[in-house]
């Protein structure tokens, strides 16, 4: 166009120059070496030949710079009108509606706006969904895949539930209205790159779906200053996950405030736009949102995102081998579809075991290898550089952690597809129900036995990820796990059943003592989860087997409800939904500890008790059961908490009918809890 019109100009006469800093000038390397410039934006021919960056020299300024710079200024200019007009209007076309509706709209009655806000939300979701089925990113789908449009639809329902109702609604329970923090800039550089080193230190080491030099390239382009305008990227994908990276780093932060709401708003504003591609990075996308889920009080349902996560990689057939697919990717992208797949799979089996739900896929249909244990660093699109770590002995990796993650997981869905899932075969009297818990428990010893050397920490643990006080808490964890179906569901338990479970659930309190009392980790929901179970079935062994109650002594009991019950005091302080786990688990142990004084009085060579202790109200056993019920728990810990209470709790005459009031509460709640 600009060689045309030079043309015509040159046809009706003398070639008029114009003063100014747009006039067309020779580039600085054509001039240096004396060559015809062509004039061509964004870069001449020549520069374009040997790979230079192309620049004039401005003359007013004398400062080089890109020939296009102006029009660059002003499409970013215009880009970020545009943004800011999307978002006072409340029209962002994102997951997280700002709303900044004015007297008018205020005005309106509240069901006519939800109706509004519905259609519009309902309209933006086909057009996402429109959007993927002609996005040039989209992957081939595997097999009887759905389309895009669906997928939208859910995300519409799942990721949008926060800030349609932005309430602090912890673990289920809705708390004060709060109100909606506004977005934010991304930090400045020192901040970002703390914000950043802080994930990769804590959060990828367990869950690696992301690639941290991709990371870092997508990080530099935003937050270093550059002197050349081209460099400067929009790209709303960059935008997304670093917003979200850094959300995620600064939940690890004590003292962080709202900036990890503001960030997490923020990168809402581009998600639509990374989901419509339906590829690896609209799963990357999802399993960043679940990051968040796991780490803050609030966001949607983290059952929810690892299903549709696990989905999205079924549908793009990542839980193949990549020998079904008749193209190989590049290594890059090999390795990344299944790092993506087995973080999916793992939040999954987490989540499903925790709620007492089938898993998102039986192991048994799956195939996909595993990551190679080598460094991010080492994987790029045109090869894997190095040698990957091959022996225990061997220095770990970035993905040595994760590799024994995905391990322990595939055990997990192994222990549910043999114990919980075939009701024939889950009695104990079966056949072959003894040779499949042994077996079972030698994975497991094998599998502690070959943890990967802890990895040195340029600052002290934010996460209790890749300590080895993790690995013993998912080996005890698991312990529980394998044998909890015959404390709950049995009679003739072997008491070294009991003594196991008994060990692993003191180990678990002991464990998170030490990992949160007095240190910078912040609590999850599995926190919670975890350490409550541990907690009832430590109470369930001395109340249910005689062989724990004569092996226990006063101080190791003491110590151990003891560390459970200041962590659940703890994290009650932090989140509400936590008060009523607090508040029956001390009314256990303090039933429980005085049980066994009276056993063992003697033995123990205690005095005996000045006061009575005052018995537990029925009425609020109910109301603490109800809503743990509303949270959600699985079968097997609703069977403890059932069983303790019905045992030694209501011995009163109502009892028959308060039990009845615990089990209605407890099946009468459908939905709810961070994991739901």
């Amino acid at each position: 166009m600009m060689q045309n019109n030079a043309h015509k100009r040159t046809s009706r006469g003398p070639r008029r120059i114009r003063v100014g800093p747009r006039t067309q000038l020779a580039c600085v390397n054509c001039k240096e070496r004396k060559l015809r410039c062509d004039d061509h934006v964004p870069s001449c021919a020549n520069c374009h030949r040997v790979g230079l960056t192309c620049l004039v020299e401005d003359p007013c300024t004398r400062r080089h710079q890109s020939r296009n710079y102006v029009e660059t200024l002003e499409g970013r200019v215009a880009f970020l009108e545009d943004q800011l007009q999307r978002i006072q209007s409340g029209d962002t076309g994102s997951s997280m509606r700002v709303h900044a509706a004015d007297d008018a709209a205020d005005s309106q009655p509240a069901a006519s706006k939800a109706r509004e806000a519905e259609d519009s939300a309902s309209e933006l979701s086909s057009k996402v969904g429109m959007l993927g089925l002609r996005m040039d990113g989209e992957e081939p789908h595997y097999l009887g895949s759905s389309s895009a449009f669906a997928f939208s639809r859910i995300i519409h329902s799942s990721l949008r539930q926060p800030e349609q109702r932005y309430r602090s609604e912890t673990f289920g329970f809705p708390d004060e209205d709060t109100p909606i923090p506004p977005t934010c800039p991304l930090p400045d550089y020192e901040l970002g790159i703390t914000l950043s080193n802080v994930y990769f230190e804590n959060i990828h080491p367990q869950y690696p779906f992301l690639h941290e030099p991709t990371f870092r390239s997508w990080e530099a382009g935003l937050l270093e200053p550059s002197d050349h305008i081209e460099t400067l990227d929009f790209d709303p994908i960059a935008l997304f996950f670093v917003n979200m990276v850094y959300c995620v780093g600064a939940l690890l932060l004590s003292n962080a405030g709202p900036l990890p709401r503001q960030l997490y708003l923020s990168a809402q504003l581009y998600i639509d736009h990374v989901l419509s591609r339906d590829n690896l990075e609209s799963i990357q996308a999802i399993l960043c949102c679940a990051m968040y889920s796991l780490r803050s009080s609030k966001g949607p349902s983290i059952w929810m995102l690892s299903g549709l996560a696990l989905r999205q990689c079924i549908k793009l057939g990542y839980h193949r081998t990549h020998k079904h697919f008749g193209l190989t990717p590049n290594p890059l992208k090999q390795e990344m579809r299944k790092r993506v797949f087995w973080c999916a799979f793992g939040i999954d089996c987490m989540a499903a075991l925790t709620l007492g739900r089938p898993l998102g896929i039986p192991l048994q249909e799956v195939d996909a290898e595993f990551p190679i244990d080598i460094d991010d660093s080492c994987i790029t699109e045109t090869g894997v550089h190095g040698t990957p770590r091959s022996s225990c002995s061997d220095p770990p990796t970035t993905m040595s952690t994760a590799l024994h993650v995905f391990r322990i997981r595939c055990l997990w869905a192994r222990t549910h597809a043999s114990i919980y899932s075939d009701a024939a075969v889950s009695n104990p009297n079966h056949p072959t129900y003894s040779t499949r818990v042994k077996q079972l428990r030698t994975e497991l010893e094998d599998w502690i036995a070959s943890i990967p050397p802890i990895p040195a920490r340029h600052g002290s643990a934010l996460s209790i990820f890749a300590t080895r006080d993790w690995y013993d808490l998912n080996y005890s964890e698991t312990v529980i796990l394998i044998y909890r179906d015959q404390l709950t569901g049995h009679t003739n338990v072997e008491d070294s059943v009991f003594m196991e479970c008994a060990r692993a659930a003191e180990s678990i309190c002991h464990g998170y003592r030490r990992q949160y009392i007095g240190k910078p980790v912040n609590y999850t929901w599995g926190t919670l989860h975890v350490l409550f179970s541990a907690g009832l079935t430590y109470l369930h062994c001395l109340w249910t087997s005689p062989a724990v109650g004569d092996a226990v002594w006063y101080d190791g009991m003491s110590s151990t409800l003891m560390d459970c019950t200041m962590l659940l005091v703890v994290i009650a302080e932090r989140w509400k939904g936590a008060t009523p786990y607090r508040d029956i688990f001390e009314a256990l142990s303090n039933r429980t500890t005085a049980m066994m004084m009276d056993r063992k009085r003697e033995q123990w060579m205690l005095p005996a008790p000045s006061t009575v202790s005052n018995p537990v109200d029925q009425g609020d056993l109910t109301q603490w059961m109800a809503d743990i019920s509303n949270v959600g728990m699985s079968d097997g810990i609703d069977r403890l908490l059932n069983g303790l209470i019905g045992d030694f709790i209501l011995q009163e005459p109502e009892s028959e009918m308060v039990s009845g009031s615990l089990e209605e509460a407890r099946q009468g709640s459908g939905v709810g809890g961070k994991f739901n």
